[in-house]
């Protein structure tokens, strides 16, 4: 009569001429394991004695990727602005799913991903940002996956996202002869305080739609910003507010002509007021604003603004760069990093030394002129 097997012991049968079956007992869980030798079956055994030493066994199931990161995205994703959310549900729903979703999440493998992510890039021609941000979600799940115990290991830890040849658009800030000339064309512009505190704050386009007047202190020349307002991915005519980019609110002040032009906004929106009576409707009380008290656009804010620097014979310029425009302004003018770096919003000052690095040494290489010319003087 036979005994009981003791927990973590194993046992070995051979079924025909080439197949050999191991079996384990691990926390009164029976696992089988199969192989063409009696040493293959053995040292499977051990890697299932080993795994449940070290804490990692994993229980066997039949979930597929696509259910788990419906699972994941459910029950993970509390603490992520919505705006970030939808481009987690658009990326699972339209990548992820299609192309992974079948797959039981056990059976997933390195090269799986890895071809994923160059049919990502070769055949959907998707952008470098795009698929690093399909990568992001599918490791963040995949991750979670792991310390749940569904998966031992997380193949997308290991991947590796295809290069891209196509180099980082440069930044093109309006140079110092080219200022006075984007100010006189939107001079009478519809949106021209908008545009005005944007080449003069460095504030980025979704801080200056969702502005509103309680972020505002006219008196005192002082602008904080805890929030943002941007379009939901694919819903161009859908906005919500977020946290900032880096989820940390910040004060700064501004100069006189900007408080100038806020002034001149208000005035604005006050004759709108009055003039188109019930019709004008502001009830998130948003700085800039068009007749009837509408937020603006992002789409009609970059069109116009594209307009504007085509004229000036820059249609390179992006409607971004009236930030970096700021920044060098800035920097030229001796305003110090660590205040350029809180006003635009950075994570550390060292990023923002980083990224106009070559505003630096322009400047470097100036002063250095300036004194060789000194010295020759005398």
């Amino acid at each position: 009569m036979g005994t009981k097997r003791a927990n973590g012991e194993g046992s070995f049968r051979k079924r025909t001429s080439n197949s050999w079956e191991g079996r384990i007992v691990l926390d009164e869980k029976r696992f089988n394991v199969y192989g063409k030798t009696k040493s293959e079956v053995r040292q499977k055994v051990a890697e299932l004695q080993n795994d449940y030493s070290n804490g990692t066994l994993v229980d066997e199931n039949n979930i597929t990727v696509g259910e788990w990161m419906d699972t994941w995205a459910e029950c993970y994703t509390s603490g992520v602005k919505s705006s970030t959310l939808e481009r987690y549900m658009q990326d699972i729903r339209v990548h992820i799913k299609p192309d992974l979703g079948q797959i039981q999440i056990q059976d997933l493998k390195l090269l799986t991903v890895q071809r994923f992510l160059k049919r990502c890039k070769d055949v959907k021609g998707l952008s470098e940002k795009s698929l690093k941000n399909i990568y992001l979600v599918l490791n963040k799940a995949i991750t979670r996956a792991q310390k749940d115990g569904l998966v031992k290991k997380n193949p997308c830890a290991d991947a590796e996202i295809p290069m891209y040849e196509t180099p980082k658009k440069e930044m093109r800030p309006l140079l110092d002869n080219e200022v006075p000339e984007f100010l006189r064309l939107i001079n009478g512009h519809p949106f021209e305080e908008f545009y005005y505190v944007a080449i003069f704050t460095g504030m980025r386009e979704s801080e200056l739609i969702g502005l509103t007047w309680d972020c505002v202190d006219l008196d005192k020349g002082t602008i904080h910003l805890y929030r943002q307002f941007k379009a939901l991915r694919g819903k161009s005519k859908t906005y919500t507010f977020t946290t900032l980019k880096n989820k940390q609110e910040r004060s700064f002040s501004i100069p006189p002509s900007v408080v100038k032009a806020l002034k001149k906004m208000k005035l604005k929106q006050a004759e709108w007021k009055l003039y188109y009576g019930t019709l004008y409707h502001n009830e998130e009380n948003f700085v800039f604003t068009n007749e009837f008290g509408h937020h603006l656009a992002t789409r009609t804010v970059f069109n116009r603004f594209k307009s504007i620097v085509k004229k000036m014979g820059l249609p390179e310029v992006r409607l971004h760069d009236l930030r970096h425009t700021y920044a060098t302004l800035a920097i030229q003018n001796g305003v110090d990093y660590k205040t350029i770096s809180n006003n635009l919003g950075h994570a550390t000052v060292a990023f923002t030394m980083d990224v106009y690095a070559t505003v630096t040494m322009t400047m470097q290489k100036d002063s250095a002129s300036k004194m060789e010319s000194f010295i020759q003087s005398l």
